[in-house]
């Protein structure tokens, strides 16, 4: 009851931030546009004439540079948001995150080898998420396989199998870096996580993976309630336990793949975000993910604007950016685990 009033006043804040934050991320970068050019830019469509300068050239930015890079930060940092919460009421641990099942490890595991076989300049803009996609689901399948036995998935032991094989890939990658050294900039630069790369093409395609998982999620909500009680309450209460593990997994990497197969890794947001939505609207899943999926969807927005805004004209990797914001908030919350304990 405490938490029902906190729910209604977070979600509108929530959309109010994402009112500021969308236009910002539109309007301000290594070069600030008028939010008033920006606005006609949009009004103008993607394939209007604008033969007046400098709108031609707003209009441009606009469409195809800032426009499909904002809607792909906010879709990856709500999947992510959401992916998150979802793998740390799986666990019932607050430092669960969805890269726990080596999904990161694995996509960048392919794109390393994307980049060092040139399956990137073979197959074009679709190569490098591709050859992600595919290490990153087959990561997880490996993951999954190791952890289950007779037909149940062990947590702790699919967590275990997840830092043992994300140990593995990392090795794996390493020792690419060592035997094909030239390609060592590329690699370091993908493996950082970025959106340079975010085209409306991208935009489709991740969309395509991430909306029906994150419905999957979202409907099994209930059901994850019960399972953050512990799994045996959840079957008292008539949870088909092993199934619904099974849906939040392979959904929850699915979503995690495609974000990840299109920007690499960027981390931190599944972690820190899930975690402060949950302190603040509470435990119950029906409200966490929603709340969670805006929450990402602004803080990713916003990081990634500080990346491309800090030192115009260069541009620093998001995902240096969420460790730098995020990694003294999860320093706080093992002080405080431990303080608790």
């Amino acid at each position: 009851m405490k938490y029902r009033s906190r729910q209604g006043k977070l979600l509108a804040i929530l959309l109010f931030l994402s009112g500021v934050v969308l236009p910002l991320g539109l309007c301000l970068g290594s070069v600030r546009l008028p939010l008033g050019g920006v606005l006609r830019a949009l009004l103008s469509g993607p394939s209007a004439l604008i033969e007046t300068e400098p709108e031609s050239t707003w209009s441009t930015i606009v469409w195809t540079l800032r426009f499909p890079r904002v809607v792909q930060a906010f879709v990856e940092g709500a999947a992510l948001g959401i992916a998150g919460a979802v793998m740390q009421g799986l666990f019932r641990n607050p430092m669960a995150d969805p890269y726990v099942l080596g999904v990161s490890s694995g996509a960048s595991l392919g794109a390393v080898l994307g980049l060092v076989l040139g399956v990137g300049r073979a197959l074009g803009i679709w190569g490098l998420p591709a050859m992600a996609f595919s290490g990153a689901i087959l990561s997880t399948a490996f993951v999954y396989g190791l952890a289950t036995h007779r037909g149940r998935t062990d947590t702790w032991t699919l967590l275990l199998s997840g830092i043992a094989v994300s140990s593995l890939v990392s090795s794996a990658i390493a020792l690419l870096m060592v035997l094909f050294r030239e390609r060592v900039d590329e690699i370091v630069f993908w493996t950082l996580g970025g959106l340079t790369r975010a085209t409306w093409k991208s935009v489709g395609a991740s969309l395509v993976y991430t909306v029906p998982g994150l419905l999957v999620l979202w409907k099994s909500s209930r059901a994850l309630d019960a399972i953050s009680f512990g799994e045996e309450t959840a079957f008292h209460l008539g949870v088909p336990v092993q199934t619904v593990k099974r849906r939040l997994l392979w959904a929850g990497s699915l979503v995690t793949a495609a974000s990840v197969a299109f920007t690499g890794p960027i981390g931190f947001v599944g972690l820190i975000v899930p975690h402060a939505v949950r302190l603040a609207a509470g435990p119950r899943h029906g409200w966490l993910l929603p709340l969670s999926g805006l929450a990402g969807g602004n803080v990713l927005v916003l990081s990634d604007l500080l990346a491309r805004s800090a030192v115009p004209p260069r541009e620093i990797p998001v995902g240096v950016v969420t460790a730098l914001l995020g990694a003294p908030f999860f320093l706080r919350l093992l002080f405080r685990a431990r303080r608790d304990a």
